[in-house]
């Protein structure tokens, strides 16, 4: 062949790519982040009680919370001490504004400071999570 004659070259063979089948449920185990739980998440935080009034506000948190709150209260207090627990479970079941009017109310006395911080730790770290109470 001279330089100038093109080489010839075999065609490619195209080859099709088989995609991954998507799983079966049954192998997947137990799915834990799909609609349906993400729909009974939201209405977990959505079912909401009075914990407590201030200006004529009231203030509320969920009846129930996600499990997965509890687990993360769980790790933060084990790892970090019931103060952070404490800290996530406020920020998780209160609203901002209802942080903010607990935290600003003068009136506040310590008998009802002390039941509303153990309503939020109560309802984030459920009887038996911690183990049995003493």
């Amino acid at each position: 062949m001279s330089a100038s004659t093109p080489r010839k070259t075999a065609p490619r063979k195209t080859t099709t790519r088989k995609r991954a089948a998507a799983k079966a449920p049954a192998e997947l185990g137990l799915v834990l982040d799909d609609d349906a739980a993400r729909a009974e998440t939201d209405k977990l935080i959505a079912d909401r009680e009075p914990l407590f009034t201030i200006g004529g506000t009231t203030y509320t948190i969920p009846k129930q919370v996600p499990p997965s709150w509890s687990v993360k209260a769980f790790t933060i207090a084990t790892e970090q001490g019931e103060t952070a627990a404490l800290a996530f479970a406020a920020e998780k079941l209160l609203t901002p504004e209802a942080w903010t009017a607990f935290s600003e109310c003068e009136t506040v006395t310590e008998s009802a400071m002390r039941t509303v911080l153990q309503a939020l730790m109560d309802r984030i770290l459920p009887d038996g999570l911690l183990g049995p109470k003493a």
